[in-house]
C-alpha cells in the first residue's frame, strides 16, 4: 500500500495537503503508527504512516515545526497524517511549510474521520496484499518444482523466475562471481540479494537486478528459493550430467587414444561441436583430498562459464577428483593461462593444469602428458612434452607435431645454430670441451647459447629427464625429416 492509495481513497475523505518529495508519495506504509509525542522516533520504524492530532504541538513557532517533520523523515516514515477537530481546527501553517520544506507527505483528515478507520483499511489492505504476494510466491515455486521435475535447466527455472518479477536474476557464489544468470535489467544496482539455503561450505545468493515494478520481493522469491537452492545442489552434485552425452564420449576416446587422429574421434568431435582440424586449450581441475566435492564442482562451473567470454566452444567432463575443460574458436588473443588464474584465487589448494594443441592428432597427448601433472596446487601451464608421452607416443603424427612444437622456439635466431648447439649438447652430455670442438665456437658462445636455449623454451636443463626428453624430440623430429616415422620405427 502507497501514501497515493489513501490521497485517493474518497470514502475515507483524506486530502492530500503536501504531495513531499519527488517519488514520496510511491512509499509503500506498512503500519500506522498513532502517536502524540513531541518526539515518537523511539518508537517508529521505517516506512510507518504517522497519525496525530497535534496535542502536544499547540505550537505556532516554525522551528517547533521543522524540527518535529525533520526527526519523522530521519526515520524515514511513509508520511504524515493530520487529523483535524481534537486541538485543532485547520492545519496548522508551521506543519505545512515544514512538510514542504522537508518533502514528507501530509494528509489532512476530517474531524469525522477517526484514526481507526484509516488503521483499519491501511491493515486491510495490506493483509489483501500480503496473502497475494504470497500466493504468488508459492504459485511461482510450484512452477518452478514443476520444470525442475521434468528435467529442465537451472537457466530455465531462473528464465521463469526473471519474466514474474520482470528483472534480472543472477545466482551468485560467495564472491559474487555469477554461475548462471537470466532476464534483463532495467537500469539501476541490484534491489536486493536472497541468500539461498546451503551448506556453510559453499555459500549462495539470488542477486535481483533492475526491477521495474513495486513488488515486495521476500514474499515472491521466498519459496522460489528453496526450489533453486534444491537444483542448484542437484547440478553441484556428484552425478548429475552438467555436460552433453557426445562431449562425454568424446573425452573419454581422447583419453583413450594414443595420438592417432582415428574416424571416431573426428566424427565425435563434430557432434561435440568442435572442429577437427583447429586448435585446442585445455584446463584440468583437481580436487584436493581434503576439499568438498561440491567446492570443486561450483569452481569448475564458475571457470567454465568464465571461459565460454573468451571461447566459443567449451565442453567438460567430470570423474572423482578432477574435471577436464575443452575449450575451442578462441574470441580474442588473450592467454588462456592468465584467464585461467583468475578463476582460481580463492581456491588455492585446487590443482589446475593448463595445456594447448595446435591439432587433433596431438590433443590426446597433449591431454595425458596434463593429466599426469595434475596434484601439485596452483595453476600451471603443462609442458609440451615430456618422456612418458613421447614413449607413450611411439610412432604418431601427434607426436612428430609436439615434439615439432617443443623445438620450434630454437628457430627465433632464422638460422640453425641454436638447434645444433642443443643437439650437440645432449649428444655429448653437456662435455663443454667436445662441444666447442665440434662447433667451433668459444666456451663463452656456447654459454650465452645455453642460456638462450633455455630461456626460449622454458626448460630446465640441468633435470636429467629433461634432457632425455629433448633428445628424443631432435630424434623424432629428424626422422620425420629423412623420411618419416617408418625409418624411426626401424631404427
Amino acid at each position: 500500500m502507497r501514501i497515493s492509495d489513501l490521497a485517493d481513497n474518497a470514502d475515507l475523505n483524506i486530502r492530500l495537503r503536501v504531495a513531499g518529495g519527488e517519488g514520496r508519495l510511491a512509499r509503500p506504509i506498512t503500519w500506522c503508527a498513532p502517536t502524540e509525542h513531541m518526539d515518537p522516533t523511539p518508537f517508529l520504524s521505517v516506512n510507518a504512516l504517522v497519525l496525530t492530532n497535534g496535542m502536544g504541538l499547540n505550537v505556532k513557532d516554525f522551528r517547533t515545526w521543522d524540527a518535529y517533520v525533520e526527526r519523522l523523515v530521519s526515520v524515514p516514515v511513509s508520511g504524515l497524517a493530520f487529523g483535524l477537530g481534537a486541538a485543532h481546527s485547520e492545519l496548522p501553517a508551521g506543519l505545512l511549510r515544514a512538510c514542504e520544506v522537508h518533502g514528507l507527505p501530509l494528509l489532512e483528515l476530517a474531524p469525522q474521520v477517526p484514526f481507526v478507520l484509516v488503521m483499519r483499511h491501511v491493515e486491510r489492505v495490506i493483509a489483501a496484499e500480503r496473502y497475494e504476494e504470497l500466493r504468488k510466491g508459492w504459485e511461482l515455486a510450484d512452477q518452478c518444482t514443476r520444470l525442475a521435475a521434468d528435467g529442465h535447466s537451472l537457466a530455465e527455472v531462473l528464465e521463469r523466475v526473471a519474466d514474474a518479477i520482470d528483472a534480472r536474476v543472477a545466482v551468485i557464489d560467495q564472491n559474487a562471481f555469477e554461475l548462471v544468470s537470466a532476464g534483463a535489467a532495467h537500469g539501476g544496482t541490484a534491489r536486493t540479494a536472497l541468500r539461498l539455503p546451503s551448506g556453510e561450505s559453499e555459500q549462495f545468493r539470488l542477486a535481483i537486478e533492475g526491477i521495474g515494478s513495486s513488488i515486495v520481493l521476500q514474499p515472491i522469491l521466498g519459496p522460489v528459493a528453496a526450489v533453486i537452492a534444491m537444483q542448484l545442489s542437484y547440478t553441484l552434485g556428484s552425478h548429475s550430467p552438467l555436460h552433453s552425452r557426445e562431449a562425454a564420449r568424446f573425452m573419454e576416446a581422447l583419453y583413450e587414444d594414443r595420438g592417432e587422429p582415428s574416424t571416431p574421434l573426428r566424427r565425435y568431435a563434430l557432434e561435440s561441436g568442435f572442429d577437427p582440424d583447429g586448435d585446442w586449450g585445455a584446463v584440468l581441475i583437481g580436487g584436493s583430498e581434503t576439499g568438498p566435492p561440491a567446492k570443486l564442482r561450483a569452481i569448475a562451473w564458475r571457470a567454465r562459464v568464465g571461459l565460454q567470454a573468451g571461447f566459443g566452444t567449451v565442453r567438460f567432463m567430470e570423474e572423482a577428483g578432477l574435471t577436464t575443460l575443452l575449450l575451442q574458436h578462441r574470441h580474442s588473443a588473450a592467454d588462456l593461462l592468465d584467464a585461467a588464474r583468475g578463476f582460481f584465487t580463492d581456491a588455492p589448494e585446487l590443482s589446475v593444469i593448463v595445456s594447448e594443441s595446435a591439432g587433433l592428432s596431438e590433443l590426446p597427448l597433449a591431454l595425458q602428458l596434463a593429466r599426469r601433472h595434475v596434484g601439485r596446487p596452483g595453476v600451471h601451464q603443462a609442458p609440451l612434452a615430456d618422456l612418458a608421452g613421447i614413449v607413450q607416443g611411439l610412432p604418431s603424427p601427434g607426436l612428430v607435431a609436439m615434439c615439432q612444437r617443443l623445438l620450434a622456439p630454437l628457430a627465433s635466431d632464422g638460422g640453425s645454430s641454436l638447434r645444433e648447439t642443443f643437439g650437440a649438447y645432449l649428444r655429448h652430455s653437456g662435455n663443454s670441451a667436445k662441444i666447442c670442438d665440434e662447433l667451433f665456437i668459444h666456451r663463452n658462445t656456447l654459454s650465452y647459447r645455453l642460456r638462450k636455449i633455455e630461456e626460449l623454451l622454458k626448460l630446465d636443463l640441468s633435470d636429467g629427464e629433461v634432457r632425455a626428453t629433448c633428445m628424443l624430440a631432435l630424434g623424432i623430429v629428424a626422422a620425420r625429416t629423412l623420411g618419416g616415422l617408418g625409418s624411426l620405427h626401424e631404427k
